[in-house]
């Protein structure tokens, strides 16, 4: 790879601890030697992704996606494998050789995230020069030390038009980039583009794996037209949606901790922070979604809501509960006092006084059941019924059966009503959440399922079909059970099978890629190691198939029941050499079929006809001979 020596990869390969890479975005236990967890690549419902330490690959057996380090970055992050290695190189703390890299050699995505980063440092810089000493004194006034200004890149960018354009053009982006990444803005009236972000001190928002994606930025002024807070624009690196602020910095916290600790604001985040109260995380100007509850399951189960004690942040704790307990999380609210929020409480009180706060968190139930007798929703046997709809709603979207009965019979101690009726609202509202959930499923697969326009919906498997190719998902038997002897990679075997059979001789285009892979490999080195295979140059496709060559055998799907006997018999020579004679026959059957069709085409003439009988009497003769061989299926 351009700029990056094999040595280099390979020792990224190997420094890098799989698990803990996979468990940034997965939520991991460990079973035996490997570890399980939800699929981040469909929707999982059950723990359908297994990793091999020891392998160092991924895999997951509903989806069929798997690969290693590398791969799985790749895919869930969208990365480019040059991004990929000089980004896991950055998190191991390997020092990469100087490389003289110009944004032209960038691909488009790294591109936009490489002037990101590069705005980020200069508008960081420029707090250190005289007109960035307000901002400065803004930051030092909310309490912030130099090391934590450091710590979460905090920044200024300059009150003018065209600062960061100049900036970054003079270094090579074009304005079209700086537009695409959301630092720029085109002109409406005349040609030309401008700065988004103009007098106004900066948040720099990370990934959870630490990559920089864009700014939250608060305004200098008192211009009442101007918004208090803007943020980056969704975009190609850019997803408010799937992003939470503070997180790179404290997902070990939350992992230790066991909870993780939503605030409303980036200042509550970085004073809490500061006070080592490192489990704080926000959302990026956007209420609580759904992506947001599956990123922090990846770290832990259970979720702590600090908003601030007014009506609108009890109206945003309110929606944060809903959103979180449907994905799966367990909710507390800790409160604090009117007129607080955690960054002046911390800064005021200080951090034990906070901690208290936060050990004193009451449950979800607990929490609704007072703020709905505070709004006076309890005063009246109507609006008290209303009340309790509205909580059995809630508890109607715990995924836990048990829980879901546990919270019910709570409730129905609590406000003195009969268990049977508690039990009826709840099963009222879970037939509803259904409903809800089938409509939105069937508008998902529409849209999923409509072709774009002038695209016809793709067909099969392979553009092009060979005769008696076969393009289902299912692997012909003795196809997948020769080519998993092949891939224990005996020279000997090698040799003996290559000079009986060639790739072409396999019909499905999976396995005809993969053999072909090992004979260059063999043709090559004479030798061949499934392990050696540099996964990120397959398709994603035959990637998935070496990964699921190279995982364990008790953990593989019901795919590979095929290979049992191979697995009972310990001579690989006797299997190839019978998977051959399968495979030869197979091949055989589709010719005999398809001359037995030929025979039916009423264009064929006398000549043709008795040309087509002789072949079939053939071959004929020569499925006798290898059934006698094989057996009879």
């Amino acid at each position: 790879m351009a700029g990056i020596n094999d040595e280099i990869i390979d020792r990224v390969k190997s420094e890098a601890n799989i698990v803990d890479v996979v468990g940034d975005y997965v939520r991991l236990r460990r079973t035996g030697k490997n570890w399980v967890g939800l699929c981040p690549f469909h929707d999982d419902k059950r723990p359908s992704m297994h990793v091999e330490p020891v392998k160092g690959i991924f895999k997951c057996f509903s989806c069929g996606e798997g690969g290693n380090v590398f791969t799985f970055l790749m895919k869930i992050n969208g990365w480019s494998f040059p991004q990929t290695v000089r980004n896991l190189a950055a998190l191991l703390g390997i020092d990469l050789p100087e490389e003289k890299v110009t944004p032209k050699d960038y691909g488009e995505r790294e591109r936009l995230v490489a002037a990101i980063k590069d705005a980020a440092r200069r508008f960081h810089n420029i707090l250190r020069a005289d007109r960035g000493e307000h901002a400065l004194a803004y930051f030092k006034g909310r309490g912030f030390s130099d090391e934590t200004i450091n710590k979460f890149g905090l920044g200024y960018a300059p009150d003018e038009w065209d600062w960061l354009l100049k900036e970054l053009t003079t270094s090579g982006y074009t304005e079209e980039e700086l537009e695409k990444a959301g630092l720029v803005i085109e002109r409406s009236e005349r040609s030309g583009y401008y700065d988004r972000f103009r007098g106004r001190a900066l948040f720099p928002i990370f990934e959870a794996t630490g990559r920089l994606v864009g700014f939250g930025a608060r305004r200098m002024n008192d211009d009442p037209d101007q918004p208090k807070y803007i943020n980056s624009p969704d975009s190609a690196v850019y997803n408010k949606s799937r992003l939470l602020y503070g997180l790179f910095q404290a997902k070990e916290a939350i992992r230790k901790e066991g909870y993780a600790l939503f605030v409303e604001g980036y200042s509550d985040v970085i004073s809490l922070h500061q006070e080592g109260l490192a489990t704080a995380i926000a959302t990026c100007g956007t209420a609580i979604a759904e992506e947001h509850a599956r990123l922090i399951t990846r770290y832990t189960s259970r979720a702590v809501l600090v908003f601030d004690s007014d009506v609108s942040g009890e109206r945003a704790t309110e929606r944060g509960i809903d959103v979180l307990i449907r994905g799966g999380l367990d909710v507390a609210v800790a409160r604090l006092p009117d007129g607080e929020d955690p960054d002046t409480f911390v800064r005021k009180f200080g951090a034990d006084e906070f901690c208290n706060r936060i050990r004193d968190a009451r449950s979800f139930l607990e929490y609704l059941a007072r703020i709905k007798k505070n709004r006076g929703d309890l005063d009246s046997p109507d609006r008290q019924a209303e009340a309790i709809r509205s909580i059995v709603r809630t508890i109607a979207l715990i995924p836990d059966r048990l829980k879901r009965e546990l919270y019910v019979n709570k409730i129905a101690t609590d406000f003195h009503i009969s268990e049977s009726s508690m039990f009826r609202e709840l099963e009222q509202a879970l037939g509803q959440a259904k409903n809800r959930e089938r409509r939105r499923s069937r508008q998902t697969s529409t849209q999923r399922d409509k072709p774009e326009e002038g695209k016809k919906k793709p067909t099969g498997v392979a553009p092009v079909k060979r005769e008696g190719e076969i393009t289902q998902m299912e692997y012909p038997p003795a196809e997948l059970r020769l080519a998993k002897v092949l891939a224990i990679g005996d020279p000997q075997l090698l040799e003996a099978t290559f000079n009986h059979i060639s790739a072409d001789h396999f019909r499905h285009p999976l396995l005809r890629q993969f053999v072909d892979v090992i004979l260059a490999y063999y043709v090559n080195q004479r030798s061949f190691a499934l392990e050696e295979l540099s996964l990120e140059e397959l398709t994603p496709e035959l990637r998935n198939l070496v990964t699921s060559l190279a995982v364990e055998k008790e953990t593989l799907s019901d795919t590979w029941r095929v290979l049992e006997p191979e697995l009972r018999d310990p001579d690989p020579f006797k299997i190839a050499r019978d998977c051959i004679a399968r495979m030869h026959r197979d091949k055989i059957e589709a010719e005999y079929r398809e001359e037995q069709n030929r025979l039916q085409d009423p264009e064929l003439s006398d000549t043709d006809k008795a040309r087509v009988l002789k072949r079939i009497a053939a071959l004929n003769q020569e499925r006798l001979k290898l059934n006698s061989l094989v057996g009879s299926t």
